[in-house]
């Protein structure tokens, strides 16, 4: 009876920890398409890049990033004449391009 109970806990505590997260995931994406209808309403002059910016690459400290502010964590600039999203914690490329 006793494993019965624990094992039909922890199933729950699984489905809470795994809706938890799925919360979590929907709000950061609805963070990064408010963030990038920001930058693209509000353009910036290019960034020079040597190379193209790519998903999770860090951007050099050289890179003017604008933040939205400070509650959201997360920045932009523009690389050829497209919006890219960069977290500010670690200053990596969230997204880029439509």
């Amino acid at each position: 009876m006793r494993l019965r109970l624990l094992t039909a806990a922890l199933g729950a505590l699984a489905g809470v920890l795994v809706a938890g997260s799925a919360l979590a995931a929907a709000a950061d994406q609805g963070a990064d398409v408010k963030v990038y209808d920001y930058a693209v309403e509000n353009p910036v002059d290019d960034s020079p890049l040597p190379i193209p910016p790519s998903l999770g690459e860090t951007v050099p400290r050289t890179v003017s990033l604008v933040p939205l502010s400070k509650e959201s964590g997360y920045a932009y600039f523009y690389y050829n004449g497209s919006p890219v999203i960069v977290d500010m914690r670690t200053r990596s490329v969230v997204r880029f391009g439509q």
